[in-house]
């Protein structure tokens, strides 16, 4: 049998420079120790603090930043199993990790008491379905007083981790509704004021910076010596707020149908204001330039949030049923200090077939991958 860890160190060194993912780097240095030292994690992967512009909209000098977090949706398996857990990491310091849940983004704690602090990469298939990145300005408050700023979408794009140079660009929306753009090689925000109705989400899909707003209307994003949005289809009416979603390689538009509830009793602190009644889902046809709509998704399942929207295929995680979209209902949410982040309070599934809506609770079957850790997850620390 081969020795990998006899390889040599050039060919070790080339490969993990071509490793973009957070999961695959750690995997690939899990392997021996001679690959450890060899790829060691970039010290200028991610930054962690952003500059504002030297002048607020003001028009005076703002000392201020924004603090950068990142967080990493996953799917945790055996080998060679079905049974998959859903999980949200936030990446406070490089390879340590904050378990949140993966829609409602509260904070798990406390862990059960067998839950490993460590995780044996070799033991455990991990696959990434999707990035977030949350923006908090700071101002020498402590943490826990700082609020998001920008809106909650937050899309961050890097030439290569393992550049000399690295160079990113962060694009989110402005509390104007305007898109906002942050460009790491000249230090500045640029807002483009293209606004005709507030954008609700944003997407990097396939090397280009895609948004859509509250009315429908996607654009790209044209970088050239401006900065300048292009119409990509005719708009999508009807819905009352509108994501963008990468699933199996296309482009797909999701359009939320609002109601109020005007029986709901207000003295009840858990009632509904509003609520959702249905979905419309499209994907954009590049060729074509037009949203086709989609009235079956077969085996895959969208997850919507306000930080990040992705996909997943359905066989892939416990319990989950195909053609479904799980949300948020954020009028249901429970308080901050009543959230475990294993409860469920506001979780909600729609079922593209029949349109009916589902509220999720710890004994459903399609809530299984979001509930307790599964106990094959204690038997897999070090």
């Amino acid at each position: 049998m081969a020795d990998w860890s006899q390889l040599p160190k050039d060919l070790i060194d080339q490969i993990a420079r071509r490793l973009n993912s957070d999961i695959d780097i750690l995997r690939f240095r899990s392997i021996c120790s001679s690959w450890r030292s060899i790829a060691s994690y970039p010290s200028h992967r991610f930054p962690n603090r952003i500059l504002l512009n030297p002048k607020s909209t003001s028009g005076q000098p703002d000392s201020g930043c924004f603090y950068l977090s990142k967080h990493l949706i996953l799917r945790l398996g055996l080998p060679g199993s079905s049974q998959g857990w859903l999980v949200k990491l936030e990446q406070s310091v490089p390879e340590k990790f904050l378990l949140l849940n993966p829609l409602s983004d509260s904070r798990i704690c406390p862990l059960p008491q067998l839950f490993p602090n460590v995780l044996d990469l070799m033991g455990v298939q991990i696959t990434e379905l999707g990035q977030e990145f949350v923006l908090r300005y700071t101002d020498n408050r402590p943490f826990s007083y700082t609020g998001d700023v920008y809106k909650e979408k937050v899309i961050f794009s890097s030439n290569s981790v393992w550049s000399d140079e690295p160079d990113f660009v962060i694009m989110t929306i402005h509390v104007s509704g305007k898109l906002a753009l942050f460009s790491f090689r000249d230090n500045v925000w640029t807002v483009i004021d293209d606004l005709l109705s507030p954008y609700d989400d944003v997407i990097h899909h396939k090397g280009q910076f895609y948004a859509v707003d509250s009315a429908g209307r996607a654009v790209v994003l044209e970088v050239s010596n401006s900065l300048t949005t292009r119409d990509v289809a005719p708009s999508v009416f009807g819905g009352d707020k509108k994501y963008l979603v990468e699933s199996d390689g296309e482009l797909l538009l999701v359009d939320r149908h609002i109601i109020a509830d005007d029986e709901s009793d207000f003295q009840n602190g858990n009632c509904m204001m509003n609520y959702t009644v249905k979905f419309d889902v499209f994907k954009l046809d590049h060729f074509g330039e037009t949203w086709v709509e989609v009235k079956n998704l077969g085996d895959r399942v969208l997850f919507l949030g306000d930080n990040c929207s992705f996909s997943a295929f359905a066989s892939d995680l416990s319990g989950c049923q195909g053609n479904c979209i799980y949300f948020l209902e954020k009028s249901c949410k429970l308080s901050r200090e009543e959230d475990d982040g294993f409860n469920l309070s506001g979780i909600r599934l729609f079922d593209l077939e029949n349109g009916h809506i589902e509220l999720l609770t710890p004994d459903s079957v399609c809530s299984q991958f979001f509930w307790h850790p599964p106990s094959w997850i204690m038997s897999i620390g070090s």
